[in-house]
């Protein structure tokens, strides 16, 4: 799932965000009243390991998919949000507990 350069500097943090930006705009449109998010989870060496967009209302939020599909390769890692993550709880748990809840991140970033 390397598709962005290792975000161990500004320009990887940059590429991560870019590639956070485009999730968010892959699902505009399909999450209201949810905002369109997106989501890259960085291991603990900046190499993407998951990416994902917010689903539609009354599934997971762009953390949660990405944080899924990064699995155990999360583990001290970074999670790279478009927006910073919800704190309250609706349909779906509060994402602020689902990011330091993934094994061992390391950080988050929106």
């Amino acid at each position: 799932m390397n598709s962005a350069p290792a975000a161990t500097d500004a320009a990887g943090f940059d590429a991560a965000m870019l590639l956070a930006i485009d999730q968010s705009q892959q699902v505009k449109g399909n999450t209201y009243p949810n905002p369109p998010v997106g989501a890259v989870v960085l291991d603990r060496d900046g190499q993407v390991v998951g990416v994902g967009g917010t689903r539609p209302t009354g599934e997971a939020h762009a953390e949660v998919v990405a944080l899924r599909r990064a699995g155990e390769l999360a583990a001290g890692g970074t999670v790279v949000v478009t927006l910073a993550p919800c704190n309250h709880h609706g349909r779906t748990p509060p994402c602020v507990e689902a990011v330091p809840a993934a094994s061992g991140l390391g950080s988050s970033t929106a």
